[in-house]
């Protein structure tokens, strides 16, 4: 059989002395063919291990951010951020809360720029109150406002990662527990999510139209994220009206069904469990009901097209 011609150009310029060399790089150094993150080849397949439990100690005004029940911790965004993003790149995070996410940006080594969304001006000022507090910590970009149109206003292929966290447990009237958990609890805030502003996904009506509703956010997300690079969405299954509901799998769904069903690319999970989740005595004494005290990790990349 004949040689590839291309294989022989290759081995050809190898015998002469003419190809260049393989560069070399010690370990715990980055790879310089790295081009996702910074991260050494240990760094980088610890990192993919699809479970993860954390306890990461009360910084970066916690005392302030536990008022909104569903907080991300600035360390565990700051993981994610540094395997998905290098220095100077765009990190966008459309339910932004009280700043997890960037304030995780702004502690990564090195910082990376980063832009957050919130409905609730409330926890905007949160944010605010904890940057006071830590004037050593760079600001990000905060956006009032409806994501869904906030998004509209921003340029096609301009962010590198996002990172989002949207409200999975809706706000319904009847809870699966009234009262019985407080001598189990252990984390100080009462989850009490509730809002009055015009467009909270919080507050939809059911689980069809929260559904529809993060297909809306999904559409912006895909257009604001460049070719090739990554979405994560934070979420917990839920149990309402005596049924567990698969959530991750339903958003998973909704986020490929965007694009005209070319949508984003399911890459993987991580199930997260944040040690010292609080139990409560749901079922008892009659019947099986789950405390689900993990949450998914969604690994979702947009086509590089």
């Amino acid at each position: 059989l004949a040689p590839c011609p291309l294989l022989k150009e290759v081995l050809d310029k190898y015998s002469q002395g003419e190809a260049a060399p393989v560069p070399e790089y010690k370990a715990g150094d980055e790879d310089p063919r790295n081009r996702l993150n910074h991260l050494s080849g240990e760094e980088w397949l610890y990192f993919t291990k699809t479970v993860m439990t954390t306890s990461y100690p009360s910084a970066y005004g916690h005392h302030l951010r536990k008022q909104h029940g569903a907080n991300k911790p600035p360390q565990l965004m700051k993981e994610l951020i540094e395997f998905f993003t290098k220095k100077g790149e765009r990190v966008l995070d459309p339910f932004a809360g009280v700043g997890g996410t960037l304030l995780g940006a702004s502690i990564c080594e090195p910082p990376r720029k980063s832009v957050g969304i919130e409905i609730n001006p409330k926890w905007i000022e949160v944010y605010r109150q904890v940057l006071e507090g830590h004037p050593e910590i760079a600001a990000g970009e905060m956006h009032l406002g409806d994501c869904r149109q906030v998004m509209k206003t921003m340029e096609d292929n301009s962010f590198d990662f996002i990172a989002a966290d949207p409200p999975y447990n809706l706000q319904l009237k009847r809870t699966m527990c009234t009262g019985k958990d407080s001598p189990f609890n252990n984390r100080h805030t009462d989850y009490n999510m509730i809002s009055q502003e015009e467009g909270d996904i919080a507050n939809s009506k059911d689980y069809d139209d929260f559904l529809r509703a993060m297909g809306e956010v999904f559409t912006e997300c895909f257009r604001v994220l460049k070719g090739g690079r990554y979405m994560v969405v934070i979420l917990r299954n839920a149990y309402q009206k005596g049924r567990y509901i698969f959530t991750h799998a339903d958003i998973a769904r909704v986020a490929q069904e965007v694009n005209g069903g070319r949508g984003f690319i399911p890459k993987g999970e991580k199930v997260w469990y944040q040690a010292g989740s609080r139990l409560r005595p749901y079922g008892y004494p009659f019947a099986y009901v789950p405390n689900i005290v993990h949450q998914y990790i969604l690994i979702l990349q947009k086509p590089n097209r």
